[in-house]
Formats: C-alpha cells, structure tokens, sequence
C-alpha cells in the first residue's frame, strides 16, 4: 500500500481535567511511539474545572461505550515491543475498563480474556490484539446503534469525501492513513438491536472539511460555530464532531472525484 500524503483528515480530541492534560498526552505519546512515530492522532487538552457526570440509570437497553482504540501489533516484530505496550496499559494513569456487567454478566462484543483499558471514564476504551498478517492496524470505532448505522456510514462517506470499506454486514472502515506496514483506520461497528450507544464526553473527533458552507445544511443535527475556522456538532448518536474548514487544492481534487462517484447513492433518511 503506497504511504499517504498531506495531514491527517481525521484527529481525536480528549478533554482532561485541569492539571492533567500533559501527562495524559505524554502517555499516549508514549504508548504510539513505537508503533506509529510519525502520527500524531490524539490530541489533549483540559477545561477550566473539572465536570461531574451524572451515571444515567440503567435502562432495559445496555448502554455500550461509543468509542474504543484498537491496537493490532505484530508479535514477528518482537516480544519485547508488544510487552512494552501491554505493561504500559496496566500502569498509572490507565485503568482496567470492566467488561461485565452489574449482574456481572460478561458485555457484549467485549469478549473473554480480552482486557480493556482507559484513561478516563468519558474517554475512549483501549485494547491490544495480535496479528499475524498484513500490516499494522490502529482503529478507532465508533459503535452505533442498530438503526442508526446504515445513516452513519453516510454520514461519515461526506465527512471524509471516500466510500467506506464494507468489510461485513455490520462492520466497515476508512483507511486514513496507511504505509507499507502501518495502517490508520476509522471504523463503524453496528451493535445488535435494544442496545444503545454511551457517547463519551471527554472525546471528540475532528474533520478536516473544504466546503463547510456546504456541508452544514446536509447535517442530522445543528452545527454551532465556536471559532472563526470550527464548527461543533453529533452524529446520529450523539457523538460529538468538530469540523474544521481546511483549504487545499488536493482535496478539492479529491472532494470533485468522490462527489462525482457517489452522486447516485441516496442520503441518510435524516438528512434535511
């Protein structure tokens, strides 16, 4: 696969409590850099003061956390490496996620002797898996609703301008970044009927967009400008999405081949 160029379409923001944005992003920092030296994807920062969330009451639908990180490591490009990155996740500041639930039945799609981790309980899940083929693999998903995914691959297609890679029936990804044997991917993940998505609140993730203008009105739900150069909104689940209005010549190219491949697929049913 021939490396790409230009910056990263795609960053992950994670909000920090005051006083701990640059050891959270010197952690992650640590953890990617053998494994991805030159991608720089996550991005710390922390608010004024500190924010109290409220557990919301279990419900007849599970709750599943909507963003996980994937790390799918080599063990051929040595032991060491990958017990590196596993011994990283069971220090301070990661903590085990848990993965049953309070009847202490195990969750869904978290299975069996496949630990979790995070950094905080409103950012992102984290998990290590072995490969031994092809190339690298750092995949950020998404989970979505049963009903919701079919919109959000739509969705996603006119953020990034490229078709999504259908891999399964409830399972697809954007490559968005990749050498010879490294890959960067945002995935989708659809979970099974009566469950629903747990947004984390503490993570964003922010698009690189030319014609913001344009893209707004297409938008399930309002788009608040918060800077001269960012718009905030939520995908169908709530997720939180920043989009940044990026002026290149490339990606007009890129945004002129895509609109002209995909002007016969229809829109998301909630698209104005």
């Amino acid at each position: 696969m021939d490396e790409t160029q230009g910056p990263l379409a795609m960053t992950v923001h994670l909000l920090a409590n005051s006083g701990h944005g640059s050891l959270l992003q010197r952690t992650l920092d640590q953890l990617l850099d053998c494994i991805c030296p030159e991608v720089r994807l996550f991005q710390v920062s922390e608010r004024a003061s500190p924010v109290k969330y409220c557990e919301k009451s279990l419900s007849k639908r599970y709750r599943f956390p909507g963003m996980s990180v994937l790390l799918f490591l080599h063990k051929s490009l040595g032991e060491d490496r990958l017990f590196r990155v596993l011994d990283s996740l069971q220090h301070s500041p990661w903590q085990c996620y848990p993965t049953q639930d309070t009847w202490g039945r195990l969750c869904p799609y978290l299975f069996a002797n496949q630990e979790f981790y995070s950094l905080d309980s409103q950012m992102p899940i984290w998990g290590v898996r072995q490969v031994h083929c092809g190339s690298e693999i750092l995949r950020v998903t998404l989970y979505c609703s049963f009903d919701n995914y079919e919109d959000a691959i739509r969705l996603y297609e006119m953020i990034l301008q490229r078709e999504a890679t259908l891999q399964k029936n409830n399972f697809c990804f954007f490559v968005l970044y990749a050498t010879k044997s490294f890959a960067l991917q945002l995935s989708l993940k659809q979970l099974p009927p009566g469950m629903s998505v747990d947004p984390k609140e503490s993570s964003v993730l922010q698009f690189k967009v030319r014609e913001i203008g344009q893209l707004v009105p297409l938008l399930p739900n309002p788009c608040i400008p918060i800077s001269s150069t960012r718009w905030q909104t939520q995908d169908y689940d709530g997720n939180k999405i920043l989009l940044q209005r990026w002026e290149s010549s490339s990606v007009a190219q890129t945004g002129v081949q895509w609109c002209r491949h995909s002007s016969l697929r229809s829109p998301p049913s909630g698209f104005k």
